[in-house]
C-alpha cells in the first residue's frame, strides 16, 4: 500500500521547469524569426543586403542552438530531480541514495512508480523514446569529446553530415522537451492521482 513518508522537502524542480519553458518559447521565437528572414532572403538582389541578412540568420541560428541545449539540460534536470524527490517522499532518503540514486533516469522512471504504487509506466507509449532521446543529448552536451578533423574531401563531406544530423537531433529532442515533461506529468497522475498537485507544479 502506497505511503507517504514526508512532504515537508525543499527543492528547485518547479525553477528547473520554469527554466526550460522560457527557453522554449525563446526557441520558437528564433525559429519564427529565420523562417520570415528566409522568405526575405530569396526577394532580396543586392548582394550587400544579401550579406546582412545572412548574418543575421547566423545569429538566430546561432541562439537557437543556445536556447536548445539549455532546453536539454534542464529537461533532464528537472525530470531527474523531480523523480528522486518522488521517491524520497514515499521510500526515504536512506533506501533513494542506497539503492536507487546509481540507476540511470530511464530505469528510475520504470522502477520508482512501481516501487510506489505497484504500477508501471508502459514502455510501450512516447514517453519511452522521448526520455531516451533527452538522455542521450544530454550526455553528449555534458559529456561533450573533441576530435580531429578529417584529412581527406570525401571525409569531410561525411564530418559536416554527421554534425548537421547531430545538431537537427539536439534541436528535434529540444522541441520535444516541454511535450516530454506534459506526458511524464499525466503518466505519474494516471497511477498516481494523489500525486497530481506535485508532478504539476514540478514539470509543467
Amino acid at each position: 500500500m502506497k505511503n507517504q513518508i514526508s512532504n515537508a522537502r525543499m527543492s528547485s524542480i518547479f525553477l528547473f521547469s520554469g527554466i526550460v519553458e522560457e527557453n522554449h518559447k525563446k526557441m520558437a521565437i528564433f525559429s519564427a524569426e529565420m523562417e520570415e528572414l528566409g522568405k526575405k532572403r530569396k526577394k532580396i538582389k543586392n548582394s550587400n543586403e544579401a550579406t546582412l541578412l545572412e548574418q543575421e540568420i547566423i545569429g538566430l541560428q546561432e541562439n537557437l542552438a543556445k536556447s536548445s541545449l539549455i532546453v536539454i539540460v534542464f529537461s533532464a534536470i528537472a525530470i531527474e530531480a523531480y523523480i528522486y524527490d518522488y521517491a524520497s517522499r514515499h521510500l526515504g532518503d536512506s533506501f533513494v541514495k542506497d539503492h536507487l540514486d546509481k540507476l540511470d533516469a530511464v530505469s528510475k522512471w520504470i522502477l520508482i512508480p512501481r516501487l510506489i504504487t505497484g504500477r508501471e509506466l508502459s514502455r510501450r507509449q512516447n514517453w519511452f523514446e522521448l526520455l531516451k532521446n533527452l538522455v542521450k543529448a544530454r550526455n553528449s552536451i555534458v559529456h561533450h569529446k573533441s576530435s580531429e578533423p578529417p584529412m581527406f574531401p570525401v571525409d569531410m563531406r561525411q564530418y559536416f553530415k554527421k554534425r548537421q544530423a547531430g545538431s537537427e537531433f539536439l534541436l528535434e529532442t529540444a522541441r520535444q522537451s516541454t511535450r516530454l515533461l506534459g506526458i511524464l506529468a499525466d503518466k505519474i497522475s494516471e497511477i498516481d492521482p494523489e500525486e497530481t498537485p506535485w508532478v504539476k507544479l514540478y514539470l509543467t
